[in-house]
């Protein structure tokens, strides 16, 4: 290695060491990068910055830092990892949905950063001879996620949206959430149990027939849910397999 790489690896080492480095030029670098990161945090995660307060929220998006550096140049790439680390954070452990809060913040990040694909062909399907329809494969769009909550976690973040006083309009039970783009705007917005269970399936590679077992007794839902989905604009076609 030359004497160069050893430096900088030497460098960014002490930017992210435990403790504060002694030469006070790089402690400058260090005081930077570490705000960078956190800033960075603070945008992508609103929510959780307002439910904690700004000095939690510092603290933690310092230690993250310390313990999960950037990998990358791309700021918008930072802070995967953050839902992980809060559910560890012992200082958090009296808040329980806050871990479950932050995955949903990080897919509604995901999601504004996706490339588009070729919306689902609704039309073609129809076409599909009834007995060939249950192999097709449909797939959701790269904007789409999906988060499962013990906790009331949409309730919880539409509390803490700008113009909301942070009351919840529900205080418990689980919820299943959709995350779509539309437009230019990403949307969450809760699932009933067939509608999860359906794009659950179509995430995970199912064809329409497995997705129709999937459904059990509700598979008489499946073509208006498709229906439904498909307009929303959050299906696209997927490889076709046998049924």
């Amino acid at each position: 290695m030359s004497a160069l790489a050893t430096m900088q690896r030497e460098f960014v080492a002490a930017l992210f060491a435990a403790q504060e480095p002694d030469d006070p030029r790089v402690s400058l670098y260090r005081h930077n990068a570490l705000a960078n990161l956190s800033a960075a945090l603070a945008s992508t995660y609103p929510v959780v910055r307002r439910l904690v307060g700004e000095a939690f929220f510092g603290e933690a998006a310092r230690r993250y830092a310390l313990g999960v550096p950037s990998t990358s140049g791309d700021l918008n790439a930072y802070g995967e990892r953050f839902a992980e680390f809060l559910a560890a954070y012992a200082p958090a452990e009296a808040l329980a949905y806050l871990p479950d809060v932050g995955r949903l913040e990080w897919a509604l990040h995901e999601c504004s950063q996706a490339p588009d694909a070729a919306p689902f062909d609704g039309a073609a399907l129809a076409r599909r001879a009834a007995a060939d329809a249950g192999g097709v494969r449909l797939a959701l769009q790269p904007a789409v996620r999906l988060v499962a909550s013990a906790h009331p976690v949409l309730a919880i973040w539409e509390a803490n949206q700008p113009a909301r006083d942070g009351t919840p309009d529900r205080v418990d039970g689980a919820e299943r959430v959709l995350v779509r783009r539309e437009a230019l705007a990403c949307i969450a917005e809760a699932l009933d149990a067939d509608e999860w269970r359906l794009l659950v399936a179509l995430r995970d590679g199912a064809t329409l027939g497995e997705s129709c077992d999937a459904l059990g007794e509700a598979a008489p839902r499946l073509p208006g849910l498709l229906s439904r989905f498909g307009a929303a604009g959050i299906l696209r076609d997927g490889a076709t397999g046998a049924a």
